[in-house]
């Protein structure tokens, strides 16, 4: 019995070394294929469109779909096909041979290495999503920062507008006048505007005199009439200088004209206007102030009587022309001119003259009377040529470099428009300049007073006066030039 067993003792262990040979070899060939599997791939730097997504490994079929499977296999299967076969008869019929009813392991080998196939794939994914996922990070992060940047823009520019509002705002409503005060700021209200007429505003200068009882009566009247344009004595100019001056308009009809001239040559002037002429004529009167020339009075109304009767009446005259150029021009007149001159022969019949000059001196108005005339004030008694000869010979034969020359503008005049432009150029010729009467021109006096300096000597009445068309030698002649 011992004899007829032991061929079989050796059969089974011979089986037994067979079956731990091939589980042997076919733990070799997994390790084998677990070693092949690419770990270290480098992973794309960017995802495309057309990267595929990584797909699990299907599971393995039951045995019969093996193999099916394997029979539908070409005649020459791939090495791989052929050593998974091997692997799983081995193992099945060591299966069977120690557990018969047992099914296969080939499925759980199969899903084991399928998993770890497809984990192994599924790894190799990792770096490519990971840095995908950090490049969106950083794309969502630089969006957050332009948005950012773009709203910080914003916020500036309306910071901005707001500010230069407020600042319009401000300005228009006047609320710029509050002062800063110590370390708090003042709101006090803008002044109210004082719509008296500008003779009766109260200047600097009347307060000064309003309770000074030794005064006049009529000093205390008209409390705006001041000027400043009688300061000290101006010495005379160190060249001749030509002042062109225009008295009794304005007139529509030869006004214009003489600004044409003016403005076409280069040359500022003088206007002594009436203003009782002013109605109708509103825009010569700023256009003579808008291009630069010099506004000085002449009289509210030319009657000699009621101008030169009494220091009252001149004020009252005065004052009318004074407040109907302000209330046209804002403009205040400082210079003035006497009708038919400071030595007409009505104010010397009426001995008024020293009153008068005294008291329009002391509110700081300067008077100009001239010493050249260009004889235009005769009733058209000269020609142009005549004109132009006589302007410009009494300007250069003058004895003095300060020069007022006297012409007119009224009605009738229409020859000394078209002597200006001879005259004009016949002057520039001899070098000599023409400017406006300004504050710092010397006057011309045809009378010495007795306070003035005796470096600063006066016409005297003599050609001046008489040749200048002055016929006023009575009171009833109220429409007399100059």
């Amino acid at each position: 019995m011992e004899h007829e067993f032991e061929p079989d003792k050796d059969k089974k262990h011979q089986q037994a070394q067979d079956s731990l040979n091939d589980l042997q070899r076919v733990l070799e060939q997994i390790k084998t294929d677990e070693t092949k599997q690419p770990d270290n791939e480098p992973a794309p730097e960017e995802p495309t469109a057309q990267d595929e997504p990584v797909q699990p490994q299907e599971e393995a079929e039951p045995e019969e779909a093996s193999a099916e499977a394997a029979a539908e296999q070409p005649e020459q299967p791939e090495q791989a096909d052929v050593e998974q076969m091997q692997r799983e008869a081995i193992l099945d019929g060591q299966a069977k041979r120690r557990h018969p009813d047992q099914p296969a392991a080939t499925v759980h080998l199969d899903k084991k290495h399928a998993t770890k196939k497809a984990g192994t794939k599924q790894a190799g994914q990792k770096p490519a999503a990971a840095k995908k996922g950090k490049n969106s990070k950083a794309r969502a992060a630089r969006r957050r920062k332009k948005r950012l940047m773009r709203l910080g823009t914003i916020v500036v520019v309306l910071l901005v507008a707001i500010v230069l509002v407020v600042s319009a705002v401000k300005a228009v409503t006047g609320r710029g006048n509050s002062t800063a005060q110590g370390s708090g700021i003042s709101t006090e209200a803008p002044e109210k505007k004082d719509d008296r007429p500008a003779s009766q505003q109260e200047s600097e200068q009347y307060q000064k005199i309003k309770d000074d009882t030794s005064l006049p009566a009529y000093a205390l009247e008209y409390p705006g009439l001041y000027s400043d344009a009688v300061s000290k004595p101006n010495k005379e100019s160190e060249e001749k200088v030509c002042y062109m001056t225009f008295d009794d308009g304005p007139s529509s009809t030869n006004t214009p004209g003489i600004l044409d001239v003016l403005k076409e040559k280069g040359v500022k002037a003088t206007f002594f206007i009436v203003t009782s002429e002013i109605d109708g004529n509103e825009d010569i009167i700023k256009r003579i102030v808008d291009e630069g020339h010099t506004l000085c009075i002449h009289a509210n109304d030319h009657d000699y009587g009621q101008l030169y009767a009494s220091t009252e009446g001149y004020l009252n005259d005065f004052a009318a022309a004074y407040d109907k150029i302000y209330d046209l021009t804002g403009y205040r007149v400082q210079g003035f001119r006497f009708p038919g001159g400071s030595n007409n022969s009505v104010m010397q019949r009426h001995g008024t003259y020293d009153a008068i000059v005294s008291e329009m001196t002391r509110r700081g108005f300067e008077y100009y009377d001239w010493n050249s005339y260009a004889h235009d004030a005769e009733n058209g008694n000269y020609t142009v040529a005549q004109m132009v000869d006589y302007a410009v010979s009494e300007v250069s034969g003058s004895s003095r470099n300060d020069v007022i020359l006297l012409m007119h503008d009224t009605y009738g005049k229409e020859k000394t428009v078209e002597a200006l432009p001879s005259i004009i150029d016949k002057l520039k010729d001899s070098g000599i300049d023409m400017l406006p009467i300004t504050n710092s021109t010397r006057p011309v006096h045809f009378e010495v007073d007795e306070t003035t300096p005796s470096d600063m000597p006066e016409e005297d009445s003599s050609s001046d006066s008489s040749d200048s068309g002055d016929t006023s030698d009575s009171e009833d002649n109220d429409t007399s030039e100059n």
